[in-house]
């Protein structure tokens, strides 16, 4: 009933519509719309003492009997809506509305697309809370620091136009631990208005760089040598985790991190997956395949699901099932919850030496499988990912693609962990409300059919 546009409701038995071709009546049965509008204008449901006098004179029941009791209660249900939460406010108009996955690495982003972002209520708290955490942390875990006055160096890397900045120095503030703030950026717009906020805002705290991240040496020193950074904190993450680059990135400015001591916040990422059915997504694909995009079902996509349904869906707690459990001993019985499975992992920082035969496949030396892949030097192999997952069908359906998902761990202190989520098993316990992500969509050219209970 909250939809744009608004569904037909057909009720059964339901009896006869007294007085339709009655214009004396008090309800008006013309259009046979129910609209959300006069729905939510009507007062009350009650007649005036007027026409309450006509319906005595029409009817022989009581004065407060309504003639079309059930048109009285789908109105009631309107005006009695609850209040659409913030997922559904943000993502009005959006709904199973089909958008090209951003490439943040490759192109420089907008000024509204950095804005919209920057709407979000849950993430950057997230971030925040995160950041405070580890620099609580820090001195008590015995941990030296990177500058030369004792100060905890913070690299904020892709700091787009600011906000993870301004969470950092905030941190720094409640927490009294006192940091040496960076803000990488590649972007010459974001980081002209980088510039700005610090003159404006940071009063000077912060050290912004116009570079890409893998580029960077680190903070320059007073003999003109170059440091290292405590904390590298960054928001590369896409709706699938790492479909953005966020591993690739990370892994070229790790050089940066103190090998010793220095953190990555997030720490980790898992992507998720799970299979849906969404026969209007599909007739989508298909027409753009068919005119202005033959690559349609070739590419990811970003969607807000509305008009969805989970093919597989197991009771409570059976949500996490791994690719080596025994289909028998999957319960099928009170399904509650789309199974939504973990694809894979990445973690960060990685270990040091990954990185260095990483650089030794790069150019194609003959270190350790020469060349790697055809056409490439193989340097980001150790970013490659794979896995078999197995999900039951137990209802008729057409699969259409799979969902995608990611949950992450910004950090993982004494006082427990931080996290984000867009799985919706998780996201409600993790990070409730969180707008920054629509979930993605991995279409089938060729559906599934499951004809009867399938694996």
């Amino acid at each position: 009933m909250r939809l744009r546009n608004l569904p037909w409701l057909l009720l059964s038995n339901v009896g006869p519509l007294p007085g339709v071709a009655d214009s004396d009546m008090i309800m008006s049965y013309g259009s046979g719309i129910l609209s959300a509008e006069a729905a939510a204008d009507a007062p009350s449901i009650s007649p005036t003492p007027a026409e309450a006098a006509k319906l005595a004179k029409k009817s022989p029941k009581k004065k407060a009997d309504d003639p079309t009791p059930h048109l009285s209660y789908l109105r009631y249900l309107q005006r009695n809506q609850p209040a659409k939460t913030t997922i559904e406010r943000f993502g009005g108009g959006f709904q199973d509305y089909l958008q090209s996955p951003l490439q943040p690495l490759a192109d420089n982003l907008e000024s509204i697309t950095y804005e919209v972002f920057e709407k979000d209520p849950i993430k950057y708290e997230w971030y925040e809370r995160a950041i405070e955490q580890a620099l609580r942390d820090w001195h008590p875990q015995g941990k030296s620091t990177s500058s030369p006055d004792g100060r905890i160096v913070l690299a904020v890397v892709g700091s787009g136009r600011g906000p993870l900045v301004t969470r950092a120095l905030r941190a720094s503030e409640k927490s009294g631990v006192a940091i040496q703030a960076f803000a990488i950026e590649k972007n010459p717009n974001a980081y002209v208005l980088l510039q700005r906020h610090n003159d404006d805002h940071w009063n000077g705290q912060v050290t912004v760089v116009k570079t890409d991240m893998r580029a960077w040496k680190g903070p320059t020193l007073a003999d003109g040598s170059f440091g290292h950074v405590d904390i590298l904190v960054s928001e590369l993450l896409g709706s699938f985790a790492d479909n953005e680059l966020s591993p690739e990135c990370l892994d070229g400015v790790q050089h940066v991190l103190n090998p010793s001591h220095g953190i990555s916040i997030p720490t980790s990422y898992t992507a998720h997956l799970t299979p849906i059915s969404t026969p209007r997504l599909h007739a989508d694909l298909i027409a753009r395949s068919s005119t202005a995009d033959p690559n349609a079902f070739e590419i990811p996509w970003v969607v807000m699901f509305q008009q969805i349904d989970y093919l597989s869906a197991v009771s409570e707690g059976q949500q996490n099932v791994a690719a080596s459990t025994k289909l028998s001993d999957i319960k099928l019985d009170s399904l509650v919850k789309p199974l939504v499975q973990t694809a894979w992992e990445f973690h960060h920082p990685i270990s040091p030496s990954v990185l260095v035969q990483s650089s030794l496949r790069r150019g194609g030396a003959a270190v350790s499988g020469g060349g790697g892949y055809t056409g490439g030097d193989g340097a980001n192999e150790h970013n490659n990912r794979f896995t078999r997952l197995r999900f039951p069908v137990q209802q008729q359906g057409v699969c259409h693609g799979l969902a995608g998902y990611f949950e992450t761990v910004l950090y993982d202190g004494h006082q427990g962990k931080v996290e984000l989520s867009t799985n919706p098993v998780t996201m409600e316990a993790k990070s409730a409300d969180m707008i920054s992500w629509f979930p993605i969509f991995f279409a089938l050219k060729v559906c599934l059919s499951f004809i009867s209970p399938s694996f």
